[in-house]
């Protein structure tokens, strides 16, 4: 199990379990490591990269985002498919595929490589544009997340001669609590202060200390469940994440 943090997941993800504390980076990654996911918004990104290079209309994006992927995920993909759309209304994508399937890591420490991809990278009044849009319902992230995601993309992808001219965009669609509607949320490169160099190590550091003592909480876990006797284990519930750190619920 603990193999899948040994591929971590792109970076709009990746650093959705990483906090300034060690203990609160910690309980997230074992959170991601035992976690099964109950929604993936992976069926719309094709529909809207079309979108954005093909202009595909509404109507045939909606019916793909009902009939793809897994079937308890299809209203949500869907819901926000149509938000893109509405977006689009207004924001008028007009520029060319460019950089088809671009993919830039970037090096956490020697074996840790977060993978960096653009939904779309597209040429838009002759800038190089690359276009990040996720399908998060809600915007949980801290502002220390955001500034670290925002350095990730700038040290892996805008430091890039091609894109040193460019605003990006990172674009999510939240649901409001005023209507319950989604809303498009957008940064661009600039919106938020970088991490420093030494803020970058200290976090990678954190990191790299957090992902080896939650494998080794995932594995005690396992070890302790596998001497259960067969009856006690089918009884058994299973435990808090937050109960594998003494005096930490």
């Amino acid at each position: 199990m603990s193999v899948k943090i040994d591929r971590p997941p792109y970076v709009h993800n990746w650093v959705r379990f990483n906090f300034p504390d060690e203990l609160s980076t910690t309980k997230a990654v074992v959170s991601f490591i035992t976690a099964t996911p109950q929604i993936s918004y992976a069926a719309g990104q094709p529909i809207i990269r079309d979108r954005i290079a093909l202009k595909l209309d509404r109507d045939t994006a909606l019916k793909a985002a009902r009939t793809k992927g897994h079937p308890k995920s299809r209203p949500l993909v869907a819901e926000y498919v149509n938000a893109f759309y509405d977006y689009d209304d207004e924001r008028n994508y007009s520029g060319l595929p460019s950089y088809d399937q671009y993919v830039a890591p970037y090096s956490i420490s020697r074996d840790v490589r977060i993978p960096v991809k653009p939904l779309i990278v597209i040429s838009e009044g002759g800038i190089l544009k690359p276009i990040f849009i996720v399908g998060w319902a809600t915007m949980s992230l801290s502002r220390f997340q955001r500034r670290l995601l925002m350095t990730v993309l700038e040290d892996a992808v805008f430091s890039l001669t091609d894109f040193q001219a460019s605003a990006g965009e990172f674009i999510s669609f939240p649901r409001a609590a005023s209507d319950n509607l989604r809303h498009p949320e957008v940064w661009k490169r600039g919106d938020f202060d970088l991490l420093s160099n030494a803020e970058m190590r200290e976090q990678a550091e954190l990191y790299v200390r957090a992902v080896a003592a939650a494998k080794e909480i995932v594995a005690r876990r396992h070890g302790e469940a596998d001497q259960q006797p067969e009856a006690e284990q089918d009884a058994a519930q299973p435990a808090s994440v937050f109960d594998l750190f003494s005096g930490t619920k």
